[in-house]
């Protein structure tokens, strides 16, 4: 992604996947008012979920996962800024709250707010500062992510800042689309290709500004490191002229691609998978099966299938797992999150320094007394059902 001549390219997909999180929270919200914490943790999982167990077996930071960090960012953020909205819609203008099976939606106002909250946020955090400048963060940013990123490692708090500020206006941008998508997709059909071209031509001349930008010299150079600074400005400005082209007639409305459609599905492990499976040594390396280059092309499709056969079953996983955590025990739960703290923390303090040996006795010896803990455990509920 650094290669200069599909930087720009590849950070306008990022950004485009951003966008979906403002699009897809704010559709979510605004038709079923479910801020519950349900929700909330559910959400957090699913993004959270695969990443978290890759880190912790691979020895990979979080943040190199950097689109799990923006997606779960910006989902807190969403999710605040609605909720906020929903509680002062209800309490002081008395709107009334979206049903989905009534087919209500919420109220403009409570939409308006909700993208007002959301821009308000994101502009106080990162509004004020350059990617490639790790100190020009904001007050607000510093108190909030800084102080934390930084106990982790200069790494995470120097790369948080750069991923996150590269693509902060994106999910306003989708969520502000949110707000009028149920009007622009019932009034849709009605308009005639005349209107339809009045809609595309601006929406082609805005993508136009964007391509221009990007290829001013004083941000198409220096591997990408100035374009930075106005991706999030100009990086989902591509997306107006796709969506009407995309549906500009009915046939092109009426269909899609299901395999593109079965991708989109499995973006998530698709994306940090890669890292491990297709690619090996933090994608610095292609992995080979056969260990002869003459076999290039059937290492390649045998890694292919693996790693679509992996994908499929880390989403499966991943689904089966959110549901099986939410509907058992709490106190059961809770002690396997327990476990796993105390499990990872006790191994990062006394085996992780620099000289420590992680096959010595003593670090066998405490793998050991944890899964046996464990099998009690899991023993002692199969028994007692």
């Amino acid at each position: 992604s650094n290669a200069q001549d599909v930087y720009v390219v590849v950070r306008w997909f990022v950004s485009a996947y951003v966008w979906l999180s403002g699009f897809g929270n704010g559709v979510y919200f605004w038709s079923s008012a479910d801020f519950s914490f349900k929700r909330f943790a559910q959400q957090l999982w699913r993004i959270n979920f695969l990443c978290a167990l890759l880190s912790l077996a691979t020895a990979t930071p979080w943040i190199d996962y950097y689109f799990v960090a923006l997606a779960t960012v910006h989902f807190i953020l969403i999710w605040l800024a609605l909720a906020i909205a929903r509680v002062i819609g209800r309490f002081v203008f008395v709107l009334p709250a979206a049903d989905r099976k009534a087919g209500h939606e919420a109220h403009p106002l409570e939409k308006a707010m909700g993208v007002a909250f959301l821009l308000a946020f994101v502009v106080a955090i990162w509004g004020q500062g350059n990617p490639d400048n790790f100190g020009s963060g904001s007050i607000v940013y510093r108190k909030i992510f800084q102080w934390s990123l930084r106990g982790v490692s200069t790494h995470t708090e120097n790369y948080f800042w750069t991923r996150t500020s590269m693509d902060y206006l994106s999910s306003a941008h989708g969520l502000a689309f949110a707000a009028i998508y149920s009007k622009f997709r019932d009034s849709w059909p009605t308009l005639s290709y005349k209107a339809r071209c009045g809609l595309l031509l601006p929406a082609l001349a805005v993508l136009g500004v964007a391509i221009y930008v990007a290829r001013l010299p004083r941000y198409c150079c220096n591997q990408g490191q100035d374009y930075r600074r106005v991706n999030s400005y100009i990086g989902t400005l591509w997306i107006p002229a796709y969506l009407i082209a995309r549906n500009f007639t009915p046939w092109l409305a009426n269909r899609i691609s299901t395999p593109m459609e079965w991708i989109g599905m499995h973006a998530l492990e698709f994306y940090l998978l890669q890292f491990h499976v297709f690619l090996t040594r933090r994608s610095q390396e292609i992995l080979y099966i056969i260990p002869n280059e003459n076999w290039a092309y059937t290492n390649m499709a045998i890694c292919g299938f693996i790693y679509v056969v992996i994908v499929v079953k880390a989403l499966e996983s991943t689904n089966v797992l959110r549901s099986v955590a939410w509907r058992a025990s709490h106190i059961k739960v809770g002690i396997c999150t327990l476990w796993t703290f105390l499990f990872y923390l006790v191994f990062a303090l006394a085996f992780s320094g620099k000289g420590a040996d992680k096959c010595s006795g003593a670090s066998w010896g405490l793998w050991t007394a944890f899964t046996l803990v464990a099998i009690g455990c899991f023993a002692y509920w199969t028994a007692t059902g």
